[in-house]
């Protein structure tokens, strides 16, 4: 039989530990767009390898202009920042973003662009000038997908920064991942913890990194000491991203706990096989919802329920299994992904 929740229990476990704060005057993505037509023209935007496009390349095509190839990787990002753009006027619905079977629409990529920029923000020394933007150089070193370059780009548009795709090479080997980010001048770097891992061994100084934001369910306990030898003066923070919601989930401080709390506008509830909470301690299923969450396609898509708590709501179940600490932390279980639930008693 499962255990009994007192009412305060229970309002902790689906209300308050599972929503993030309430999202407050959210940009649209037009208005985030149209925060970069204000950068100075030549700027680069986006880099990847030895193809970039500059801030006037990247509206020329996204204005239906044409600019020449700047290889496929920039020119498939430009041409998604287009579609964005035009879903976000017409109301249509991004397929080709969020996991299979299921896409985004443009408010929820807005939301997690959002969420992006304040996290970017929080490391600025500086006043920034509307006009001009940033000097932030933006760096992803993950194996990235649509949803996530879109969401980096379209933060990075709105701060006037530049966004670095890493290529696959430069993932694979840190020393080239180390030579990257010294010769664009990174400011804020997101990778995966793994990776961080490895470059955080070599015996290298990256002095112009202010943030790292690192992916991942569990993270090295020395990881942040060793990435704040390799940027002096920079912070760190670990956070969980999912491709059924568009940007991160959840964040939390990179101390080896890894523990996390919901971003705003996120939920994250941890359900037995009956859909019901379980008491804090106790391990259960992760499920996900909230304002960024993939929409649905068609009533077979898998992988999401309603949520049992919230009429209306939805839920995407993820493969993982957590628990949340006394004092309302989520802490991921390290065998989450060997751990079988019988979903069918739900």
């Amino acid at each position: 039989m499962p255990e009994s929740l007192s009412t305060v229990e229970r309002h902790r476990l689906v209300d308050e530990w599972a929503n993030g704060v309430d999202l407050y005057d959210v940009p649209s993505v037009a208005a985030l767009i149209q925060c970069g037509r204000r950068v100075p023209a030549l700027r680069t935007a986006i880099r990847c390898g030895g193809h970039i496009l500059t801030y006037a390349e990247l509206y020329e095509q996204l204005d239906g202009g044409v600019t020449g190839s700047a290889g496929p990787t920039l020119d498939d990002l430009a041409r998604l920042l287009t579609d964005i753009a035009l879903a976000a006027e017409t109301g249509a619905l991004l397929v080709e973003l969020g996991p299979t079977g299921t896409g985004l629409v443009p408010d929820a990529v807005a939301a997690a662009a959002d969420d992006r920029r304040a996290v970017a923000a929080d490391q600025r020394t500086c006043t920034v000038d509307r006009a001009f933007g940033t000097t932030d150089v933006r760096l992803l070193a993950t194996q990235w997908d649509c949803t996530d370059a879109a969401v980096e780009l379209l933060a990075a548009l709105a701060d006037g920064a530049t966004l670095v795709l890493a290529t696959e090479g430069q993932r694979a080997h840190p020393s080239a991942l180390a030579a990257l980010i010294a010769n664009c001048a990174a400011t804020h770097v997101v990778a995966g913890a793994e990776t961080l891992a490895e470059l955080a061994e070599l015996p290298a100084a990256l002095p112009t990194v202010r943030r790292w934001d690192v992916l991942g369910t569990t993270c090295p306990p020395k990881l942040a000491g060793l990435l704040r030898t390799l940027a002096p003066g920079s912070c760190a923070g670990f956070a969980y991203a999912t491709p059924e919601y568009a940007g991160v989930a959840a964040r939390g401080p990179l101390d080896g706990s890894g523990r996390l709390r919901p971003i705003p506008g996120a939920r994250l509830l941890v359900l037995d096989s009956a859909m019901r909470p379980v008491a804090p301690g106790r391990p259960g299923a992760v499920y996900l919802g909230g304002a960024a969450l993939a929409a649905e396609l068609t009533d077979a898509a898998v992988g999401f329920t309603a949520d049992p708590f919230v009429p209306g709501a939805r839920l995407a179940r993820t493969n993982l299994r957590g628990r949340w600490t006394a004092d309302g932390w989520l802490v991921f279980d390290a065998v989450a992904a060997a751990v079988e639930i019988d979903y069918a008693a739900a």
